[in-house]
C-alpha cells in the first residue's frame, strides 16, 4: 500500500463522518420548520428597455419574470438559482436591485388605472 493511498484510507472516515454529521444537521433543522418562507430576500427586477427586434427566447424568459408589458413596472423574484439564470438572460433589457425582507407595498400596486365611474344599482 502506498503512502498516498494509506492518507487518503486514513482521511475517509473522517470526510464522510463530517459529511454525516452536515446531512443529519440539515435534515433536523428541515423538519423543524418545514413551511418556511422565503424571507431571505428578493431581486427587484425593473425592465429598462424595449423589447423590439429582440429574440423570441428571449421575449419568452422576460415575460416569464413578469415583465414586457410596461417599461418600468418593478416585479419581485425570490432570491433562487432559476430566478437568477433568468435575469441573467435578459441582463441588457432589465436593472436589478437585491431587496432584504418582505416585499414592499410598491410591489402590489395596481398596474391599471382605477375606474372613473362607479356603479350604483341596476336601472331595470
Amino acid at each position: 500500500m502506498s503512502s498516498v493511498s494509506r492518507i487518503l484510507s486514513a482521511a475517509r472516515p473522517s470526510l464522510t463522518a463530517s459529511a454525516r454529521a452536515y446531512t443529519t444537521v440539515a435534515s433536523e433543522a428541515s423538519k423543524a420548520a418545514p413551511a418556511a418562507t422565503n424571507t431571505e430576500g428578493y431581486y427587484k427586477v425593473t425592465q429598462t428597455r424595449s423589447l423590439i427586434g429582440v429574440p423570441k427566447s428571449t421575449i419568452k424568459v422576460l415575460k416569464s419574470l413578469g415583465l414586457g408589458k410596461k417599461i418600468g413596472r418593478p416585479v419581485f423574484q425570490p432570491h433562487e438559482p432559476s430566478a437568477a439564470g433568468k435575469i441573467l438572460k435578459v441582463k441588457e433589457l432589465v436593472k436589478v436591485e437585491n431587496m432584504v425582507g418582505p416585499i414592499p407595498p410598491e410591489g402590489f400596486q395596481r398596474t391599471r388605472a382605477i375606474k372613473g365611474y362607479k356603479v350604483v344599482g341596476k336601472m331595470f
